[in-house]
C-alpha cells in the first residue's frame, strides 16, 4: 500500500506541471489588460506603459512563466496585481472557510445519498425509487447558481429562515480558530457562534452537496440491485435472511468501495461548483477569491488557486482509493500491498 500511494504522490507531479502550463497560457488568453483594469478606461499609455513594466507584463510570456516557476520553487505563490498583497497570505485566510464548506456539503452528501441508495435498492420500482430518480435528475442538471437563487429565495426572503448570504452575522463575535470558525466554535463549545454560522453555511452547503448526493444516491442503487442478483444473495435468502439482513451484510459492503471512488472522482466537480456558489452566498473562501480575481485579470491569483484546486482535487481522489482498498481488501491485488 505504501509503494502504491508513493507512487501516486510522484504521478501528481508531471500532473500538476502540466496544470501550471495550461492555466498559465489561458490567463493570457482572457480579453483585458490588468493594467486597464486597475488603472481604469481614463488613464493614459504613458500611465498602462508605466504600470505594466512595474507588475512586469510587458517582459516576454516564457519569463514570466519561468519566474512563477522560480517563486513556486521557493514557495512564493506571487503577489496579487489587484490588492499587492501575497497570494499566500490571502489563501491562508480563505482556505479554511472554503474547507469547511466542502466538509458540510461532503457530509450532506453522504447523509443524503446513502440511506437513498439504499431505500431505493430495497424495492425497485417503488416510490423511493423513482423519488431518488428524480432527485438524481433535479441534482445532476439544474445549474449551481440557478439552485442557489432558488434556495435564497424560498428560505431567506420568502420564509426568512435563513441567512441570505455571507458567512456570520455582523453582530456576532467570535474567536477566529485558524480561520476554521464553525469547528473552532463547536469544539470550543462557543454554542451562538457555532448555531449562527451552521445557519450560514447550511444554503451553500446544500448547493454543493446537491450534485454530489444524486450522484452517489443513484450510483449506490444501481451497484446494489446488481449484487442482490448474485447466486450467493440467493442463498442467503434460502437459509432464511430477511431482506434487511441482506442489504446491510451484503451489498452494502460490497456496493461502497465502488461509491468512495465516484466520490474521489467526483470531488472535482464539486470543486468547480464552489467558484460560483461562494460568489452567490458571498462566502469568503477561495472560489469566490478566484472569481474576484479572474474578473480583474490577477493572473498570479488565478493560477495559485487554481494551483490549490488541482492538489486538493488529487489529494481527496488519492484518499478516496485508499479507504476503498481498506475496506475491499480485493482491490490490493490491482493496487499492490
Amino acid at each position: 500500500m505504501s509503494t502504491y500511494i508513493l507512487r501516486r504522490l510522484l504521478a501528481m507531479l508531471p500532473v500538476l506541471g502540466l496544470v501550471l502550463v495550461i492555466v498559465f497560457g489561458l490567463t493570457r488568453m482572457i480579453p483585458g489588460d490588468p493594467a486597464v483594469t486597475l488603472l481604469g478606461p481614463g488613464a493614459t499609455t504613458a500611465q498602462i506603459d508605466a504600470l505594466r513594466h512595474e507588475l512586469r507584463l510587458d517582459r516576454p510570456a516564457l519569463l514570466q512563466f519561468f519566474d512563477y516557476i522560480g517563486g513556486l520553487a521557493q514557495g512564493d505563490l506571487g503577489t496579487s496585481i489587484r490588492t499587492g498583497r501575497p497570494v499566500a497570505e490571502a489563501l491562508a485566510m480563505r482556505l479554511p472557510a472554503t474547507i469547511e464548506l466542502a466538509l458540510v456539503a461532503f457530509t450532506l452528501a453522504l447523509g443524503i445519498g446513502i440511506p437513498a441508495g439504499i431505500l431505493a435498492a430495497r424495492k425497485p420500482g417503488g416510490g423511493v425509487d423513482r423519488g431518488l430518480q428524480v432527485m438524481s435528475l433535479c441534482g445532476v442538471s439544474i445549474p449551481a447558481f440557478l439552485l442557489a437563487f432558488g434556495l435564497q429565495y424560498v428560505f431567506s426572503a420568502w420564509l426568512g429562515w435563513l441567512p441570505v448570504a455571507g458567512r456570520d452575522s455582523a453582530f456576532m463575535v467570535g474567536e477566529n480558530h485558524g480561520g476554521f470558525a464553525l469547528l473552532g466554535s463547536l469544539f470550543t463549545l462557543h454554542l451562538a457562534a457555532f448555531a449562527d454560522l451552521a445557519l450560514h453555511i447550511i444554503l451553500p452547503g446544500t448547493v454543493l452537496a446537491a450534485f454530489l448526493a444524486a450522484t452517489l444516491g443513484r450510483f449506490l442503487r444501481n451497484v446494489m440491485i446488481e449484487t442482490l442478483s448474485e447466486d450467493y444473495i440467493r442463498t442467503a435468502r434460502a437459509k432464511g435472511m430477511t431482506q434487511r439482513q441482506i442489504l446491510l451484510n451484503h451489498a452494502l459492503p460490497n456496493a461502497i468501495g465502488p461509491s468512495i471512488m465516484i466520490l474521489g472522482v467526483q470531488f472535482g466537480d464539486m470543486l468547480g461548483g464552489a467558484i460560483l456558489t461562494e460568489t452567490v452566498f458571498s462566502w469568503p473562501g477561495v472560489g469566490r477569491y478566484m472569481f474576484e480575481a479572474i474578473r480583474a485579470r490577477d493572473y498570479p491569483v488565478i493560477q495559485s488557486t487554481t494551483l490549490i484546486f488541482a492538489i486538493m482535487f488529487m489529494l481527496i481522489s488519492l484518499a478516496a482509493d485508499v479507504f476503498s482498498v481498506l475496506i475491499d481488501p480485493r482491490l490490493r491485488r490491482d493496487r499492490g500491498r
